[in-house]
């Protein structure tokens, strides 16, 4: 089936790659000139060249040169699995062929866009995944085989005949200072509320027209969307990013929701018969922009385009955008999401592209998940899709109470490479291990130990920490959760959760 499928489309994507125009940013990888014959002709060797770059320095040093050529390399590598690595001319039959490669294809692509943001061939990139989305939908179209969902294991699902993910809760803690709810607030009342009373809410009635809130609880509309659970996605593995055991890593969707949600009903949150127990986390990732069809399923709330007030003067996050607006300079474009983490992305989000257009992300995982006790740079409304979360708030006003961690601390997990050679000297010098980031919208109060161990003294650990006030709430599947600017929080799922995040 796949062979009777014309080359036109292929030969258009060739025709798109080996255009390229004399102010591209990639011709700054060649100072003697890029022909684009060159890639096309070996893609393995510039995509290996792009992604030793990639990895060499951290993300903001590297040349937007190399995040175009690991993109325009890693499409031509595509190319070449499909048979359409040389001209028409010389290849006349077109030797077009998917079978056995439709999983490096598409990890292939899925790491164009990961690392390299896809830079200058996004179009291009969604335009191949929504080719093949459709070549494998026809290919399930025409198979007399049961769908691939109903081999599934049950312990994905709440019944025989259904296919959506249990979201039973686990540990749902009784509120005793609870969130101020408002129900369906109106623009106005809402404008009020962050310039007058500027505290959190829980927002109820507002998403009710999300057609999320049906699709995302089907695990066979996952399944379908990322191409049969072969798309790629970024995860967080541990329990919190200010873990030593914590790390990142890319898998495909199917792995994730296998290895990670299945796991909890197989084995329990605590078990240690699979992945050695840890969690895994699809957190904080805009995977919007990875599988734009995911923006139809939700609506940026009215509120969000509101004009929010600036944090509190003296607060931590006033005092840090003042210090950044003081030395800030031109920023060069930044397009890979693996970039960005749970712990640094706030600092370093494109405060432009946030005044016009909220920033959003998605948080799926199961139970257990935490975002450890935080602040951030930005309003934000966090909305329940599937699942419960319970959230802490403290007011920034007892910021130095919260005992943030140093703004210079070692960067978790980054060793340099063993292999660098004289350039270790230049890329590390004295004798430096590891690069520094600012952790001081990270408080050191370990919440989620003190929700498993409520009957400890923790004034003896964290001095004073039971006198500072906080608010709380169980966050229902179709509610939000306003957060304003600089409010540390602390986020825990009850359940499998998938919420998204609106920063404006």
């Amino acid at each position: 089936m796949l062979q009777e499928r014309g080359i036109a489309y292929w030969q258009s994507v060739r025709a798109d790659l080996e255009e390229v125009p004399f102010h591209d940013a990639i011709h700054q990888c060649f100072p003697d000139g890029v022909d684009a014959c060159k890639i096309l002709d070996k893609p393995d060797h510039f995509l290996d060249l792009a992604d030793k770059k990639l990895h060499i320095f951290p993300f903001k040093d590297v040349k937007t040169c190399w995040f175009r050529l690991y993109t325009d390399a890693s499409v031509a590598k595509v190319l070449k699995l499909v048979g359409l690595d040389s001209s028409p001319e010389d290849d006349p039959v077109g030797g077009y062929r998917l079978d056995g490669h439709l999983d490096e294809i598409v990890s292939i692509l899925d790491m164009a866009l990961i690392m390299a943001g896809g830079l200058g061939r996004q179009d291009l990139i969604h335009g191949i995944l929504a080719e093949l989305q459709t070549i494998v939908r026809g290919a399930a179209d025409v198979d007399e085989r049961p769908p691939k969902r109903r081999r599934l294991d049950k312990s994905f699902l709440a019944e025989e005949t259904n296919d959506a993910f249990v979201v039973d809760s686990v540990s749902v803690p009784s509120l005793g200072f609870p969130v101020e709810t408002l129900d369906h607030p109106s623009l106005t009342e809402f404008a009020k509320h962050i310039q007058q009373r500027r505290e959190p809410a829980v927002l109820t009635n507002v998403l009710g027209h999300w057609p999320a809130l049906d699709k995302w609880k089907s695990i066979s509309f996952w399944l379908e969307i990322t191409l049969g659970g072969r798309r790629l996605v970024p995860i967080e593995v541990g329990r919190s990013y200010t873990d030593d055991d914590w790390g990142q890593k890319v898998v495909p969707f199917r792995e994730f929701l296998t290895h990670y949600i299945q796991r909890q009903f197989d084995h329990g949150p605590n078990s240690e018969s699979a992945n050695g127990g840890q969690t895994g986390y699809l957190a904080q990732h805009d995977l919007f922009k990875q599988i734009p069809a995911l923006r139809n399923d939700i609506a940026v709330p009215d509120y969000c385009y509101l004009d929010a007030p600036p944090a509190e003067a003296g607060s931590p996050v006033a005092l840090a955008k003042a210090k950044e607006s003081a030395k800030r300079t031109t920023k060069p474009i930044a397009t890979p999401s693996m970039a960005c983490s749970s712990s640094s992305e706030g600092d370093t989000a494109d405060e432009a592209d946030l005044e016009a257009e909220p920033q959003m992300h998605i948080w799926f995982g199961p139970a257990w998940t935490i975002s450890p006790l935080h602040h951030d740079p930005y309003h934000n409304i966090l909305c329940q899709v599937a699942g419960k979360k319970y959230v802490r708030l403290y007011s920034p006003d007892h910021s130095k109470a919260l005992l943030p961690k140093r703004g210079d601390e070692p960067a978790p997990h980054s060793r340099p490479p063993e292999d660098l050679g004289e350039l270790s000297d230049v890329l590390y010098p004295d004798g430096q291990e590891q690069d520094t980031i600012d952790m001081s919208n990270t408080s050191q109060i370990d919440v989620a130990a003190m929700e498993l161990s409520p009957l400890e003294d923790w004034d003896d650990v964290y001095p004073g920490i039971s006198r500072v006030p906080y608010v709380e709430c169980v966050l229902e599947a179709g509610q939000a959760l306003y957060i304003p600017i600089g409010w540390w929080h602390y986020v825990r799922s009850c359940s499998v959760g998938i919420s998204v995040s609106f920063w404006w």
